[in-house]
């Protein structure tokens, strides 16, 4: 009669059959033997996977720590302080002209009563600072798009310091929808970013995706 006999076992028996425990009683030998085996193996193969799941986790948040870090130092001054002084800060040189992946128009009607001057757009000068370039950065919204933050770059071109208090207004469909001023101070021949961000637009504010957008500058009270 053949019974089938676990390999291990069959192993030890016969290697043990053969030496010194010949013609001796095995089973509780070799099944002790053959326990503590095993019990190796599985605490080998536990202790591998905890070593393999540690060793990722390490990595993962190494590399997370490294994305984010350069994350940051390549959006440092895109968001903009004025005057800000990092290396890193967008140069007004790189804002000349429109830069928006929407098409954007220049809209006449101030639309705000604490106007002191008239509107302008791209090119135009009030108070002695010019606009020279607009960068227009688009986020999702309930009308697909919307224009949320808004870079001017102004441009001295007088010979004496400037201080004004330049305002950006946002329309759609040629109708005033929300305003922001920055005070800012030029010196001569000097240019300044200034950044405007409009957050309502992505927080509840209804706007049809049929909209058209227009945009001015104009200047009101220093406050």
């Amino acid at each position: 009669m053949t019974i089938d006999i676990d390999a291990l076992i069959h192993r030890e028996l016969e290697l043990m059959g053969n030496g010194a425990f010949s013609g001796k009683d095995l089973a509780t030998t070799v099944f002790a033997k053959v326990r503590r085996r095993r019990i190796r193996k599985a605490t080998i193969a536990v202790l591998s996977v905890l070593l393999l799941t540690v060793t990722s986790i390490g990595i993962y948040a190494l590399g997370k720590a490294v994305s984010d870090h350069n994350f940051a130092a390549n959006n440092t001054g895109n968001n903009g302080a004025v005057g800000s002084t990092d290396s890193k800060t967008l140069q007004p040189n790189l804002i000349d002209h429109l830069i928006s992946d929407y098409p954007v128009t220049w809209e006449q009607s101030v639309g705000d009563l604490s106007a002191i001057s008239k509107a302008g757009g791209i090119g135009d000068t009030l108070g002695g600072l010019t606009a020279v370039g607009l960068k227009v950065t688009w986020q999702r919204c309930a009308a697909g798009a919307c224009p949320t933050s808004w870079i001017i770059n102004l441009q001295n071109r007088t010979g004496d310091l400037v201080t004004a208090n330049p305002a950006l207004m946002l329309f759609v469909n040629h109708e005033p929808l929300v305003s922001s001023s920055r005070p800012v101070t030029v010196t001569a021949g000097g240019s300044s970013l200034l950044v405007y961000t409009f957050p309502e637009l992505t927080q509840g504010l209804t706007v049809a995706s049929n909209s058209t957008w227009q945009w001015n500058w104009f200047l009101t009270p220093a406050h």
